[in-house]
């Protein structure tokens, strides 16, 4: 299998996964938060990544989570399901239900904390692809997971058999576009590109097949900016890529999170405001509605960027 075995490509939804006030997994809001991202035009979905909260359920809640996408995104989006665990024999299970169950793929990074060397994640990679019946996005996450795989590393990985795209999720553009340069002939690649000099390397020829978000802040127009592109359209493009990098740049840190809490709970707040169904996080995540001038902030800039929040 190789890169022309899927067609994935365009603006792919990471989908929070909603809990209740008390915590509970919320699956008639997920059914919901899933098939308005459809219907906003992704053109594929992750669920259980990191936007998913997935350190925080138990292996019976992501099989859950993961049946509940299969049947909502059947015939509608690709799905792929986020597998990446502590745990190596977690993730191969967790893939292997994914698989069985109908999904597209399935994505994963190296353990967190487990600070592995480059030829330990290659090797990683050869052990569990070896046991997953299905498709495979190797996930480069360093900021989440302490372990930051080389271009060089992804490489190789892109040889493994089953292996059809990487998610490069570096914050470092110059090594993500060294790894579109090094893998992109084999493998999809996803990073960085929903941005005015991402699209442009993509109008450009250079390489590279799309962008992982958290949810669909600009409705419709996230994913309308790659249609565009694809169309011949290059500056209408650019005019969305600006305005998506203005928004994040407004409501994010440099660490990741958000200027009013935490990434997932944020984007959960921002959802709500913006009269979407989001649910709350669970812990170790607050929830931003438990600081009032964390919500008040979050309020107003969302009416500065043009983002209306609804009663």
């Amino acid at each position: 299998m190789d890169r022309n075995d899927v067609d994935w490509r365009g603006y792919f939804a990471a989908a929070p996964t909603p809990f209740t006030r008390q915590g509970a997994l919320d699956e008639s809001a997920l059914a919901e938060v899933l098939g308005g991202l459809a219907d906003d035009g992704a053109h594929g979905v992750l669920a259980n990544g990191s936007t998913g909260e997935w350190y925080c359920q138990t292996v019976e809640e992501r099989i859950r989570v993961a049946e509940i996408a299969i049947k909502e995104l059947r015939g509608r989006a690709p799905i792929l399901i986020g597998v990446s665990s502590i745990h190596e024999a977690e993730t191969i299970e967790l893939a292997q239900h994914a698989c069985e169950a109908g999904s597209d793929g399935v994505v994963y990074s190296p353990p967190p904390a487990a600070r592995l060397t480059q030829a330990e994640v290659v090797a990683f990679y050869e052990r569990t692809a070896a046991r997953i019946p299905g498709k495979v996005m190797a996930y480069n996450i360093p900021a989440d997971v302490s372990t930051d795989i080389a271009p060089e590393t992804l490489d190789e990985v892109a040889n493994i058999d089953n292996v059809v795209a990487v998610k490069d999720s570096t914050s470092d553009d110059l090594q993500f576009h060294r790894t579109i340069g090094l893998v992109g002939d084999r493998v999809r690649v996803f990073g960085n590109l929903l941005t005015p000099a991402g699209l442009s390397l993509m109008a450009g020829g250079y390489g590279g097949d799309g962008h992982f978000g958290a949810g669909m802040l600009l409705g419709p127009r996230t994913a309308e900016a790659f249609d565009l592109l694809w169309a011949g359209d290059t500056a209408a493009a650019l005019a969305i890529a600006a305005e998506f990098d203005r928004v994040r740049s407004t409501l994010n840190t440099p660490d990741g999170n958000g200027v009013a809490g935490g990434a997932q709970a944020q984007l959960k707040a921002v959802m709500r405001l913006l009269g979407k169904p989001a649910g709350y996080p669970r812990l170790p995540r607050l929830a931003v509605e438990d600081d009032p001038e964390a919500l008040a902030l979050l309020t107003s800039l969302l009416s500065d960027l043009g983002l209306r929040p609804q009663p």
